[in-house]
């Protein structure tokens, strides 16, 4: 039995009594309220109305403590985890003027309703049955007796009884005129506040419910770039988990909820709000025969600033990004930078010359993989192998180029890419090998809290690029392929993580010279990276036994995105006699790698004027 309400008792205050006389009077009674043996999530709860001795008042009754039965608990401590007196209070919530308090007994007694409760009331024949208006301790007893019930209904049994008791008495209300606890002891019930969390609620990873360490705030998986597109989100969509207050109570959540989409950061939107066009300047020129030089220059002089206050130091930073190409000797030369991906030195760059969009350089045309580390330095240097061949190689430490915006940071990835690159007068073919480690995270992806931590992870990568030269047209295309190893330094809801697979391409062909010989004119198809294939094994809370026991469940988290985004664009740029135009036209199938049956057109135009 969970719960027996005690409407009923021994008039006589517990203060009259020391605990051997109760002991004396009541022995087989103490011994079937003890339940010695029986565990506490089993025991029975007794609850019993306090008294009514203030309506006694004026005959000289003591009322400043519950009657025998209420005040047991006082003296007999084997009955402390399982038994409770309540005080009665009227409508307006002050004590009722003919209820006991709790006195001495405040550690074991709580305060409801027992003013005019309507109650079922039985006659002798012939009057019948009715409901009728009662008042004192006895209606009070069983709102708690009740509360009792639904709070061991609503946990769906996963509480033992005597938690449920606790509950009642550690969410009370304890304000205002409830703080004084000798008259109403651990405050008035409130069944709202027992049925929400107390306190944070947590994660727990073991089947434990001791010492949780995991707060469900900074359990989280967030992502950057578009690689893992939905996969996450639909992955747990269907699944839950169950979170622990601080007492240990059960609390239904969607697995979903700990999913964090990419967060813009109070910087960057400073940022954007100061230099909303993010203009950059890109310079190319060559300090002398064997060194070449590109800066990357904010333009600030564009009157923004008049209108905008600066609120981020970075739009003040003129210089955002520079390489530097030196040769050491005929067949050998290095190169270094900062703020820019060095797949600037990689690949088939001729591209990117030909169509430089003035808003800045695009990154889509090189390998992927080093857009992880593309906000950030670089070193690096190659050699001639023959009249038409070079083996290069880089070393790159930095950040994913939307870490900028991002309000959760991620430590710098760093990596290793090397190089066959063989030209000859009309094409080019790049095979590239790469590694690329990232601390704490998983192709931009990052796990907190609960979920564990990640060591580092090691993605192996490889692609070709390759491009040629037609009478008319230059085409140029690329392929990338990836594969991921984790390494988990800490497993929590995530128990394994297997190899992950990522691809990109990109095709293009392009005319120079359509409406005129210095104009140019092309079409581009475009995947960024995307997962292929992934699955992650997670051991994820489902429920606890009244014994306080976790329960958990498998969950294989497959993680290939719904859809593929492929962006088609015409592109045409034409210099001006007093500037530069550039224009795109083309549309996106299903955007961010989330299946859509809508296609997303779009258009822009930059016409740049010199003053």
């Amino acid at each position: 039995v969970t719960v027996v309400n005690g409407s009923f008792g021994y008039q006589g205050n517990i203060n009259d009594y020391t605990e051997e006389n109760i002991r004396q009077a009541f022995p087989l009674t103490i011994d079937v309220l003890a339940q010695a043996g029986i565990p506490d999530a089993d025991k029975t709860i007794f609850v019993w109305a306090a008294g009514n001795g203030g309506g006694y008042a004026d005959q000289g009754v003591d009322y400043s403590s519950p009657e025998v039965f209420g005040g047991l608990a006082y003296l007999i401590t084997e009955l402390s985890t399982h038994t409770v007196a309540v005080v009665s209070v009227d409508p307006d919530g002050t004590i009722s003027s003919f209820s006991n308090l709790c006195g001495v007994a405040k550690d074991y007694c709580l305060a409801a309703p027992g003013r005019s409760i309507t109650s079922a009331y039985s006659q002798d024949p012939p009057d019948t049955a009715y409901y009728a208006p009662f008042s004192g301790t006895s209606m009070a007893a069983p709102h708690v007796s009740g509360g009792i019930a639904l709070l061991a209904d609503y946990f769906g049994g996963q509480l033992g009884n005597t938690e449920i008791l606790n509950r009642l008495f550690q969410t009370a209300n304890k304000t205002g005129i409830y703080a004084d606890s000798s008259i109403y002891g651990q405050g008035l019930m409130d069944l709202d506040a027992a049925t929400k969390p107390l306190g944070q609620t947590m994660i727990a990873v073991t089947s434990s419910l001791e010492g949780l360490q995991h707060t469900e705030l900074a359990t989280s998986i967030g992502t950057l770039g578009p690689a893992f597109g939905d996969s996450f989100i639909n992955a747990m969509s269907n699944k839950n988990l169950v979170v622990f207050d601080q007492l240990g109570a059960p609390f239904l959540k969607k697995l979903n909820s700990t999913y964090i989409n990419k967060m813009p950061s109070l910087a960057w939107l400073s940022s954007r709000q100061s230099n909303p066009s993010q203009r950059v300047l890109e310079v190319q020129t060559s300090l002398n025969r064997s060194t070449e030089l590109m800066l990357g220059l904010a333009s600030n002089n564009y009157g923004e600033h008049d209108l905008f206050m600066s609120l981020w130091a970075k739009n003040d930073k003129k210089l955002r990004y520079f390489s530097l190409k030196q040769e050491i000797s005929k067949s050998s030369f290095y190169f270094l930078g900062n703020g820019i991906s060095p797949s600037l030195f990689f690949g088939n760059n001729d591209i990117n010359k030909s169509f430089t969009n003035i808003l800045g350089r695009s990154s889509s045309y090189g390998s992927p993989f080093l857009d992880f580390g593309s906000s950030g330095s670089f070193v690096g240097g190659g050699i001639s192998v023959g009249n038409n061949s070079t083996i290069s190689g880089v070393y790159f430490k930095g950040n994913h180029e939307e870490q900028d915006s991002m309000v959760i940071k991620l430590p710098s990835s760093s990596g290793l890419l090397f190089e066959f690159k063989e030209n000859s007068i009309d094409s080019s073919l790049s095979l590239q090998v790469g590694l690329l480690k990232e601390p704490n995270s998983l192709l931009g992806s990052s796990f907190n809290g609960g979920y564990g931590s990640i060591d580092e992870t090691q993605t192996y990568f490889l692609g070709v690029q390759a491009s040629h030269a037609f009478s008319r047209f230059y085409t140029t295309g690329s392929v990338f392929f990836g594969e991921t190893h984790a390494n988990l330094s800490e497993t929590g809801l995530i128990n394994s993580v297997n190899k992950f697979t990522s691809s990109s391409f990109n095709l293009g062909i392009f005319k120079n010279g359509l409406l005129n010989s210095l104009d140019s004119f092309g079409f581009k198809i475009t995947q960024p990276l995307r997962l292929e294939e992934a699955d992650i094994k997670l051991l994820i809370p489902v429920g606890r036994t009244k014994y306080r026991e976790v329960l958990f469940e498998d969950y294989n988290l497959s993680l290939t995105p719904s859809g593929r985004e492929v962006r088609a664009e015409f592109i045409y740029q034409r210099p001006t006699s007093n500037g530069n135009l550039y224009a795109s036209f083309g549309y996106i199938k299903d955007q961010g790698h989330m299946s859509s049956d809508k296609v997303e057109p779009y258009i822009s135009a930059n016409w740049q004027i010199y003053l």
